[in-house]
């Protein structure tokens, strides 16, 4: 398993700066429906991602509709139109009964406009939003660009409010850089110092497998268990996948999601002094306060796991490349030992 010392100074970061990032709809409600026959249906709808109105959604994304309580007419369901008619799709509900998504088959057009309509006990509620250029085939080549990862504009969906509190703030950003980009896609990772986007040379490289790249612009890596290092514990990331699409002139990726499970039995050493425990039921029992409950980890079954998700992440241009560097690089640096 890889060695990513950065990940979870961005997973803080990313919560503290906006633990939801879902965009505010203006609290918009239908005027149908009746609940069931019992009377006024009393559900609104208070956010959506993305926003109503937004001119640059991601051409993958999902689309949500937030409701202030479950339907208690059934399960509601969201259509979604575009320039070529109905997109096929599917349509979720959250284990509460709030969150409705609606999942496309595939990617929506770029540059194109669509609306989404929420049917739910109320009637009929519609957003539009139109897709950004991110799409668009690439343009230039990305082999040797660097980047760094923006977590303030992310949507922290999971588990929203709690990973600040496990993680605490240290103030690094993550870096990518592409070694190349055929056959497959070849991305190498670092950390900056604290507070700027130089690269810390004090920190080694990190290798990630290659991607698949057979959907270019787009691109993921993963899922696979990584272990990360951090305030000197070392913490796995279960079945950790990144995604996101370049850019056609490669300025930017778009996009991009982050996915995986922390286990609390292998937090409790990082987290033991903030939380004044390293008991792992005693972590769960902390996390569900904020509404977040600990499921079953996918490496042996056991219900200490928490699902990260972040989406909606960008990642902009550096000036200078990424310099590899190894255990053996870091020793033989006298500036590494101050």
């Amino acid at each position: 398993m890889k060695n990513i010392a950065w990940i979870l100074p961005g997973l803080a970061l990313a919560t503290v700066i906006g633990c939801s990032g879902d965009k505010d709809s203006g609290d918009a409600t239908g005027d149908g429906g009746g609940d069931g026959g019992t009377g006024a249906c009393e559900v609104e709808i208070g956010t959506t991602f993305p926003v109503d109105g937004e001119t640059s959604a991601y051409y993958r994304t999902t689309v949500d509709f937030k409701l202030s309580a479950e339907d208690p007419d059934g399960t509601p369901s969201i259509m979604l139109a575009g320039p070529s008619g109905d997109v096929a799709g599917t349509t979720t509900v959250s284990d509460d009964g709030k969150t409705v998504t609606f999942t496309p088959s595939g990617a929506l057009d770029s540059g194109a406009t669509y609306t989404a309509t929420i049917d739910f006990c109320r009637g009929q509620d519609s957003i539009s939003f139109t897709t950004s250029s991110l799409g668009a085939p690439l343009t230039a080549s990305i082999d040797g660009k660097a980047y760094k990862v923006d977590l303030g504009g992310a949507d922290f969906v999971q588990p929203a409010g709690v990973a600040d509190l496990l993680l605490g703030q240290l103030e690094n950003d993550i870096l990518l850089g592409v070694v190349s980009s055929s056959p497959n896609l070849q991305i190498i990772g670092a950390i900056s110092m604290d507070g700027v986007s130089d690269q810390d040379m004090c920190n080694e490289t990190i290798d990630f497998p290659a991607a698949d790249f057979s959907d270019s612009p787009y691109f993921q890596i993963g899922p696979q268990d990584t272990t990360i290092s951090v305030a000197g514990f070392n913490v796995d990331i279960l079945q950790l996948a990144i995604s996101g699409t370049f850019a056609a002139d490669g300025s930017y990726f778009g996009g991009g999601t982050l996915a995986g499970e922390l286990d609390a039995r292998l937090l409790a050493p990082l987290v033991g002094d903030l939380l004044g425990t390293t008991d792992p039921d005693e972590i769960c029992g902390v996390v569900a306060g904020f509404g977040v409950s600990c499921q079953a980890c996918s490496s042996d079954g056991a219900a200490y796991c928490l699902e990260v998700y972040v989406r909606d992440i960008t990642a902009t241009e550096l000036g200078t490349p990424i310099v590899v560097r190894t255990t053996a690089d870091i020793d033989a640096d006298p500036t590494c030992a101050e």
